[in-house]
């Protein structure tokens, strides 16, 4: 009886033990796809949301890596999850049984899922396919693009000094803010990139700058620059003119003034060595990079026809000046995805030059207008601006902020702020309008604590870094799909009278890491 009992024991004894095993098989295939799908979330996330295609493939390529490649006993599946910068992928394996297999159940399956979130570089400045003024009437402008930004983007030369408000493209140091002795700590030796985000594939797919060369008329285009045209034309002078971008010539102490300001504007595209958060590691598109020299002479009389006849470089001044300009035709159909605008002035013949370049930026579809609203170009963490219109009062679009980043904190630094006979006020808003709760600030603004989170911007700020640290509330939630939404705003009043000519940098982050599993 004893030994019948044992035998029908030993049995259960064995199953037990061999279902263990099963069990143990789909505990260690399990841990092996969570960490395939780990780094395969973590991979491809980084290409949202601008690109799910590359994101998905990237996920599937790191997924293969790690020993889960699709194939009839095994699914791989990445895909956009609850945010469009999330990306969600799910490993399956159908794991072969040793006792289930006695039992008719031959395989389990096996799945295991990551979620990784990239709050990547902040976009700064614009929803639409226009980056600053357009005083132009050829409306290319997107229906997210109702009015101008009254501002220009800026560019600084490597001999300018830091204090004229370019933190990251004046080099020459003299007590401002961000100087370690003689150097410019914040110097970016790559100059601005401006990411360019298409939503959709884009036909005949067109990029121009406008006024992209240095031509000296001055901050507020004034009697000096020789501008003597009648109001309401190309060449008319003064600021008032919505024109006059106000590129402006130094000869600072701390240098000669050899040459004019050369800038070099060039259109880049990834390709399979581009890091997606590395705008230098894309390839310029062939064709697509242009310098533009600079000149620094009398323009009186340039609204004469006779005035560039037998001068090339006249006449080369005159095609470009107060116009807009291509940068880079693409014939056919751009595929959706992320490019960048480089605009630097340094390493081009003239680093001795000193001076600021101001211009705006646009893209859109050479046939079919109604793909312009699927395009934005914004600056790409950091930006420089130019202000000058007299008596502005402007809301800029400060950083686009995904609801994703709800419970986050945004930081905003500005520098060289208040450049006006008037001092002007800086309030953040968040999205709905309001004003966010709790912001606190560093710098020449009294503070910490800033009330309504806001500040006066005066001369105390030249040279100067002021921190707007925001929080973003937990219950904080936007419309992701709406390139118009989730956009933090910056509120600059220069006040009734003013003649702000205010170049300053900006930027703006998210604490915490960029890449990030949450599920």
């Amino acid at each position: 009886m004893i030994a019948i009992l044992t035998a029908m024991l030993m049995i259960v004894f064995l199953s037990i033990c061999a279902f263990t095993i099963d069990v143990g098989h789909w505990y260690v295939v399990g841990e092996q796809e969570q960490r395939a799908a780990d780094a395969a979330a973590l991979a491809g996330v980084v290409n949202l949301p601008a690109d799910p295609v590359t994101a998905a493939a990237v996920a599937q390529s790191f997924s293969r890596q790690n020993g889960f490649a699709s194939a009839p006993a095994v699914s791989v599946q990445a895909v956009v999850a609850d945010k469009p910068t999330r990306l969600k992928v799910t490993v399956t394996s159908q794991v072969d049984n040793w006792f289930g297999a006695l039992l008719g159940v031959p395989t389990t399956a096996v799945t295991r899922t990551a979620v990784a979130d990239y709050a990547g570089p902040v976009a700064m400045g614009s929803p639409c396919n226009e980056f600053g003024n357009d005083p132009s009437t050829d409306h290319v402008a997107s229906a997210n693009c109702p009015s101008t930004g009254n501002f220009w983007a800026n560019v600084g030369s490597l001999a300018s000094l830091k204090s004229f408000g370019d933190a990251f493209q004046d080099g020459v140091c003299n007590g401002a803010d961000g100087c370690t002795g003689a150097t410019n700590t914040d110097y970016s030796p790559n100059g601005y990139f401006y990411t360019v985000t298409l939503a959709k594939p884009i036909a005949n797919f067109t990029v121009e700058a406008f006024d992209p060369a240095f031509v000296a008329v001055g901050d507020v285009c004034g009697p000096a620059s020789g501008l003597n045209g009648p109001v309401g034309t190309l060449y008319e002078p003064g600021s008032a003119s919505p024109y006059c971008t106000g590129d402006v010539a130094y000869d600072s102490p701390a240098g000669s003034n050899v040459g004019n300001v050369q800038t070099e504007f060039a259109v880049r595209q990834a390709n399979a060595l581009s890091t997606p958060w590395d705008p230098s590691s894309y390839p310029a598109i062939g064709g697509c990079t242009t310098d533009f020299p600079g000149y620094n002479q009398s323009l009186a009389n340039i609204q004469n026809s006779t005035w560039a006849t037998g001068d090339p470089v006249k006449q080369a001044l005159k095609s470009v000046f107060r116009k807009w300009v291509p940068l880079c035709k693409i014939l056919g159909t751009t595929p959706a995805g992320t490019y960048y605008i480089q605009v630097k002035t340094n390493g081009l013949g003239f680093d001795r030059a000193e001076g600021h370049n101001r211009f705006s930026l646009r893209a859109y579809s050479g046939l079919n207008a109604a793909d312009n609203a699927s395009i934005s170009i914004s600056g790409n963490q950091r930006m420089g601006i130019y202000a000058n219109l007299p008596g502005a009062s402007t809301t800029f679009y400060l950083a686009r902020i995904p609801s994703s980043a709800a419970g986050h904190v945004l930081t905003v630094r500005l520098f060289d702020i208040g450049d006006s006979n008037v001092a002007g006020v800086v309030t953040v808003r968040a999205p709905d309008g309001s004003t966010p709760s709790g912001c606190t600030g560093i710098g020449p603004a009294p503070g910490p604590v800033l009330v309504g989170c806001s500040i006066v911007a005066s001369a105390i700020f030249n040279g100067k870094w002021q921190s707007i640290s925001v929080p973003v509330p937990s219950t904080y939630t936007c419309t992701d799909s709406d390139p118009t939404a989730c956009w933090y705003k910056l509120n600059y009043s220069y006040g009734v009278g003013s003649q702000p000519s205010d170049t300053t940098s900006w930027t703006a982050s998210l604490e915490g890491d960029p890449v990030r599993l949450v599920q």
